[in-house]
């Protein structure tokens, strides 16, 4: 007590040191505390994850009805998009064989009187694919019907070629129709001359993909408005999907200095060789004048060359078995 009483400060420090250890030491226990029940909690819960993952469900009465409850709402919901799918795209109408290639004939025409008018290059055989059906028939009315809704298909898709401003078709192949071949859908496979290939058909039977490759030459703009285009079905009433896209400059290398050349001076009216006003030009005329542009003494090199572009597009047509495809599915039964 005396050395308390003498040292009033030191002591006052150390009272002050041995409480702050001891709260310390308690939230320090507390807290070793906690984590410990919050590992053996957290160990417990995983073994008891891990005992579910491994346990096989229990084949109550409950459980099936529930299940076979989310399983009807599902396939209902399919359905329905498939016959939605199906009614959105345009109907395949009934021609006969003769009808078709006049209408070919006649779609021909019509395409190159419109890319005249928009300054779109066509090739120069130019049949939108269908090169041996303008001077041949179809083998068949159900091939004539079939064919006459992917014409009408590639009409559309020239058409928005020209409205998003692309310079030059330069290429526009297709694949064949199964119906064109003889072939069922679900076999219809292979190269066909000239890297046109027989269309595929889904697995199940839900859709045809007929392929659409093309050469394009146009300039960037256009190029993403037609991407974009593609995909909104007020454009495109027909489905499409864009599997290959392949974009390349046209020229690969550089201008040569030699192939650069500055746009000559045109002197102005009243003006000599060297654009100076002559005397006798000044003194017939009071009138003050601005002074000639200065001659141009750079131009650009790059920057003006447009795109090669080879698109190849899917034209997806649903077939009448979406609208019942999950019925069908093993899945659902």
């Amino acid at each position: 007590m005396d050395w308390i009483r003498e040292n009033k400060p030191l002591a006052a420090i150390l009272g002050v040191i041995i409480a702050g250890s001891l709260a310390l030491g308690y939230f320090l226990f507390d807290a070793w505390s906690s984590y410990t029940e919050t590992k053996d909690g957290y160990l417990n819960l995983g073994s008891q994850v891990a005992g579910l993952k491994g346990s096989r469900l229990t084949p109550s009465e409950d459980n099936v009805k529930a299940k076979q409850a989310l399983v009807d709402e599902y396939a209902t919901l399919v359905n329905r998009l498939g016959g939605a799918l199906v009614i959105l795209q345009p109907p395949v109408q009934p021609i006969k064989d003769i009808e078709f290639q006049a209408k070919l004939k006649t779609k021909i025409a019509e395409a190159r009187k419109a890319a005249a008018l928009s300054k779109m290059l066509l090739p120069a055989e130019f049949a939108f694919g269908f090169d041996e059906y303008t001077s041949g028939l179809p083998k068949s009315a159900a091939a004539a019907a079939e064919l006459s809704s992917f014409l009408d298909a590639l009409d559309e898709l020239v058409k928005l070629l020209m409205q998003c401003g692309v310079q030059s078709l330069d290429l526009l192949e297709r694949s064949k129709l199964a119906v064109e071949q003889d072939l069922t859908a679900t076999s219809a496979q292979g190269n066909m001359g000239n890297g046109r290939q027989v269309q595929q058909q889904a697995s199940p039977g839900i859709l045809e993909k007929r392929q659409i490759s093309m050469i394009l030459t146009l300039d960037q703009g256009p190029l993403q408005l037609l991407i974009s285009r593609l995909a909104n079905p007020s454009d495109m009433p027909f489905f499409t999907s864009l599997r290959l896209l392949r974009i390349e400059n046209e020229r690969q290398d550089g201008p040569l200095r030699s192939d650069v050349r500055l746009p000559a001076a045109t002197p102005s009216d009243g003006s000599g060789a060297s654009g100076t006003t002559t005397p006798a030009t000044a003194a017939a005329t009071d009138e003050i004048k601005p002074p000639p542009p200065a001659p141009v003494d750079s131009v650009p090199v790059i920057g003006k060359e447009v795109l090669k572009v080879r698109m190849e597009i899917d034209l997806i047509k649903f077939l009448e078995s979406a609208k019942g495809i999950a019925a069908q599915s093993p899945a659902t039964r």
